[in-house]
């Protein structure tokens, strides 16, 4: 009888637990809506430069300013209001490993509604956790010509759904992307991207400073919105790492804030340094067997522990907070 009773009482505790995890939110309630056009199924339905003279005209209408960069920057094929642009699009939509890609588009997002729904599934959270966060007012795909996976305006996302079509597809394998991108290359990172993009773009703004620990922090409050909006996702995924580099990370924290330290680089305003540790790379510089961007998986590992030790805090206030020295207090790294 009293064993049965702990059990239940302790049962009740990890239930209580869990439901007080800030990023675990029911947003049945949140109202949220925003539209979705396959730029790339219009495009590739064109059977003349005349028609495509047309479809340019209504994408236009659209698309906006994402669609006139898209046309300009991706596809090289200038001005959308040149009198030849049907012409240079058709060109582009017949060319032979684009029909190719098109074709390997349609197949692997053929049910694109249920990626449609995790999107909004995404923003809903956002909404919930930063209600006066920019949203977006819709998303459109294209065929970027391998080009862009993700790029933003202030009220549209652009999606380039070439750059998820995994790094086995035909076209990708044999494209001279580096291996460490051609692994991300995958469906899977598509939402983090997403997130990241609309983040960094709209509502993040720039890191306070240019030190180190003030790119750690910006960074790191990046991953933590990213994980807000999709909890349930793998955290190797909202870092966009491997399993396996996700896992030397973990066992390496430590380590690698006791070099930073000893190199006396968390206040560094070394241009260099920051690249090595937070920008796109195939492994951060100094530390042999690391993946990339280790300081933006540091920053972030940074703000959990903020965010646990400080259960009052919100995300809102998350996001206002600019005293450095209050992340860095928390931060106890641990080598799993």
């Amino acid at each position: 009888m009293h064993r049965r009773f702990l059990v239940t009482i302790l049962s009740i505790l990890v239930l209580t637990g869990c439901s007080s995890d800030k990023l675990d939110v029911d947003v049945s309630d949140v109202d949220f809506e925003m539209s979705f056009d396959r730029f790339e199924e219009k495009m590739f339905a064109a059977d003349s430069p005349e028609e495509m003279s047309k479809i340019n005209a209504e994408l236009i209408e659209t698309g906006g300013e994402l669609y006139e960069f898209y046309v300009f920057e991706m596809l090289r094929s200038g001005s959308v209001y040149d009198d030849s642009i049907g012409h240079y699009l058709y060109y582009f939509i017949t060319d032979t490993t684009m029909k190719v890609a098109a074709k390997d588009i349609r197949s692997e997002f053929s049910d694109f509604e249920s990626d449609q729904e995790d999107i909004t599934e995404m923003f809903k959270r956002l909404k919930y956790h930063l209600p006066d966060a920019a949203l977006p007012e819709g998303l459109v795909t294209y065929n970027s010509a391998f080009n862009y996976g993700v790029i933003s305006t202030d009220k549209k996302i652009g999606l380039g759904l070439d750059m998820y079509l995994g790094q086995f597809n035909s076209i990708i394998s044999e494209l001279g992307f580096p291996i460490y991108m051609k692994e991300k290359m995958e469906h899977d990172y598509m939402l983090v991207d997403i997130a990241h993009s609309w983040l960094a773009t709209n509502v993040l703004g720039d890191p306070t400073s240019d030190t180190f620990l003030s790119n750690m922090i910006y960074y790191g409050k990046l991953r933590y919105f990213i994980d807000a909006m999709n909890p349930e996702m793998e955290d190797h995924l909202k870092i966009r790492y491997t399993e396996e580099e996700y896992d030397f990370c973990l066992a390496s924290e430590d380590d690698v804030w006791q070099f930073l330290l000893d190199q006396d680089w968390v206040y560094s305003t070394d241009m260099k340094v920051n690249l090595r540790f937070f920008e796109e790379a195939p492994t951060t510089v100094g530390i042999e067997g690391s993946p990339g961007r280790l300081g933006q998986f540091m920053g972030w590992r940074m703000v959990q522990q903020y965010m646990e030790k400080n259960e009052e805090v919100t995300l809102v206030e998350l996001l206002n907070e600019t005293k450095e020295s209050k992340f860095l207090k928390t931060y106890k790294p641990e080598n799993e």
